[in-house]
């Protein structure tokens, strides 16, 4: 605990920082006699409490106070007078006084509870000041286990893409865009052909390799516009932004070839697989994401049963 001492008298100085380090040897005091001198020590010493005289040679103790609680801080003033007014102490204390003292200092007592107040006072902002950053640091940690929290919800958890839950909601929202601004968009529906044949010869590691390395590719393959989620065990959906049936078939297509060409290595075992491919577009096969969805699963599956390896619009399946 530091204590400054601002008072002309040399005696009441003397007297004040003697009084102090035998009430409590700790503290470490310091006494200057101008306001000049002051703002120096002020800046260095970094007091704790300021016991301020209010008539100073070179300022006005007020206007001392006013320029020091101006800097801010955790410390508090004493002011303390020998004929000070009414209006004086008002100042004061509107300007951030914690007490004010007149001297002399006749009762002893008085002078030692208002400095060991003012010192539960500092420490008691200490404590605040202490807490306030333990809690916006708490904060700060509580938003960011929300934050993985949020992203652990909507994240598929073996390839890190997004998951179902998620792409429900989000193009449900994509749908009352593209309606306010008359765009179109794709849904592209894919499912792995080999998946329970590479893990009943190479075990389900090996499946989940793969998976992960099919989600790799695509998210290689997808635009910055463009959305891929993991639904079900080895079944993927992109959400393509603004693609006719044409352009969402084209996509498809390298989708399929690129499939097909990738050799995955599972601990020195060459791995294969095709995809099974169904597409389905907003507005025409369907105007809220469970439609959509449906038709593009169907063509998927049309796709499986006539040979997989395929891709296939939704279009192309309801007129079969």
């Amino acid at each position: 605990m530091n204590i400054l001492i601002v008072d002309d008298e040399p005696y009441v100085g003397r007297f004040l920082s003697d009084f102090i380090t035998t009430i409590d040897p700790e503290i470490k005091v310091k006494v200057v006699e101008r306001a000049a001198e002051a703002v120096r020590c002020f800046e260095e010493f970094n007091p704790d409490i300021v016991l301020l005289d209010i008539h100073l040679p070179d300022g006005n103790g007020i206007d001392l106070l006013r320029d020091l609680k101006g800097r801010g801080g955790r410390f508090e003033v004493l002011m303390i007078s020998g004929n000070a007014t009414l209006e004086d102490a008002v100042q004061a204390i509107k300007y951030g006084a914690y007490d004010f003292l007149l001297k002399p200092f006749s009762d002893l007592g008085l002078l030692e509870k208002s400095i060991f107040r003012a010192i539960d006072s500092v420490n008691l902002k200490t404590q605040n000041e202490l807490l306030m950053a333990q809690l916006a640091q708490k904060n700060i940690e509580l938003e960011e286990l929300n934050r993985r929290l949020h992203s652990l919800s909507i994240s598929d958890d073996l390839t890190g893409l997004y998951n179902m839950r998620f792409m429900n909601e989000f193009v449900n929202k994509e749908i009352l865009r593209a309606k306010r601004y008359n765009r179109n968009f794709s849904i592209i529906l894919l499912d792995l052909d080999s998946l329970k044949s590479t893990n009943d010869k190479y075990g389900h590691l090996a499946g989940s390799h793969l998976i992960k390395s099919v989600a790799g590719l695509l998210m290689q393959m997808v635009r910055r516009s463009d959305t891929v989620a993991r639904f079900g065990g080895d079944e993927f959906l992109i959400f393509a932004d603004e693609l006719n049936y044409e352009s969402a078939m084209s996509v498809g297509e390298r989708i399929r070839e690129s499939i097909e060409k990738m050799q995955v290595n599972f601990e020195g075992n060459i791995i294969t697989t095709t995809a099974s491919i169904g597409i389905a577009c907003f507005p025409d096969d369907g105007v809220d994401f469970k439609e959509l969805f449906s038709k593009a699963d169907a063509a998927m599956y049309f796709a499986k049963n006539n040979g997989k390896n395929r891709v296939y619009l939704a279009r192309e399946v309801s007129k079969t």
